[in-house]
């Protein structure tokens, strides 16, 4: 094993050594402390001081908790005129001495445990209607989910009831006095749902309707209702129409114009044109004048067509039919010079 190795192992057996002193020597001290406080508080029960007694006893027990311990502390809380917890330190430290074979000391705990029993005073928590998510704080002290229904022994004297559950008012208490007999007492726990939640901004925003002053309401039939959106939607395809139109005639206007300017070369060409650069001459001047002819018609046709949707669809109603503006018909007109539009009508 090499130097390195064995310091290491050596400084790990010290380390368990000194952790394992460590643990008797911090239990030895709780002990120290516990068994002084124990025996201040049989000082105090001899003088006569019983509730200062408890108090120790209950430190000593807490420091380091014991059987013997535990009997003196439940006799203290007994003379100290708390029954209920004097009764519950009885039982439980019957138990333990069940547990561990003291029987002279179970037989003390239970006598006195049976002795006070008969002078018990019980509260039982009523929640009616049942409510999920219960929380109960007795003294601030809170107790399980199952209590509500159960009898709970508590000492003489004035206590506070604290119960709250999901979607309820906290519901308080205070004061819950027994008195000095013994009896079982009801207590009624009547849990209020919550405010309401504020409104919505868009419920608060709303106007609430008068029942005292109904409003009528005009009835208006479907004829006298302007179809706004059919209108609007018409007039933008007829100006979309009657631009489609204007941009047909222009293309028209050019391929004439490109007609006429073959028709011109072929005849007042500076040279003699050969037979096949006439013919050919000849051909780009007819296919530019069908072109023309072609855009002239289709451009007349969206023109004229933009123009009737434009100029009817300020006077429709709902159903479509017209109930005010010019009764105008646009028809075109196309012929081997040129085209256009005829409008004929009233305004």
């Amino acid at each position: 094993m090499t130097r390195t190795k064995a310091w290491s192992v050596s400084a790990a057996c010290a380390l368990v050594a000194l952790s394992a002193a460590a643990r008797p020597a911090e239990a030895q001290s709780n002990a120290a402390i516990a068994e002084q406080l124990f025996l201040d508080g049989r000082a105090l029960m001899t003088a006569g001081k019983v509730h200062e007694a408890c108090g120790k006893f209950a430190d000593s027990q807490r420091a380091d908790p014991a059987l013997g311990t535990l009997l003196h502390l439940a006799a203290c809380h007994e003379k100290d005129h708390r029954p209920a917890t004097a009764w519950s330190e009885f039982m439980d430290a019957a138990e333990q001495a069940r547990n561990s074979g003291q029987h002279d000391r179970e037989h003390f705990a239970r006598t006195h445990a049976a002795v006070l029993e008969k002078a018990l005073q019980k509260i039982v928590i009523d929640i009616s209607p049942p409510v999920d998510g219960v929380d109960v704080k007795l003294d601030s002290q809170p107790l399980p989910a199952g209590i509500i229904g159960t009898e709970i022994p508590l000492d003489p004297g004035d206590h506070d009831l604290d119960v709250t559950a999901p979607g309820k008012k906290p519901w308080h208490r205070s004061g819950l006095n027994l008195g000095a007999s013994t009896a079982v007492t009801h207590v009624a726990v009547a849990l209020e749902n919550d405010a309401t939640p504020a409104p919505s901004n868009l419920s608060a925003a709303m106007p609430e309707a008068s029942s005292a002053a109904p409003v009528a309401a005009a009835v208006v039939t479907p004829d006298e209702v302007p179809s706004h959106t059919g209108q609007g939607i018409k007039r933008i395809a007829g100006v979309g129409a009657a631009v489609t139109g204007v941009g047909l005639l222009v293309v028209a206007g050019f391929e004439e114009s490109t007609s006429i300017s073959r028709k011109h070369a072929e005849a007042n060409y500076p040279l003699p044109l050969a037979a096949s650069q006439r013919a050919e001459v000849a051909d780009q001047s007819k296919t530019a004048q069908t072109y023309a002819i072609v855009f002239g018609a289709a451009g007349v046709v969206a023109l004229g067509v933009g123009l009737y949707l434009a100029l009817t669809a300020h006077g429709e109603t709902a159903h479509g039919v017209a109930t005010r503006g010019p009764a105008l018909r646009v028809a075109p007109y196309a012929g081997p010079r040129g085209g256009g539009l005829v409008l004929q009508g009233s305004l």
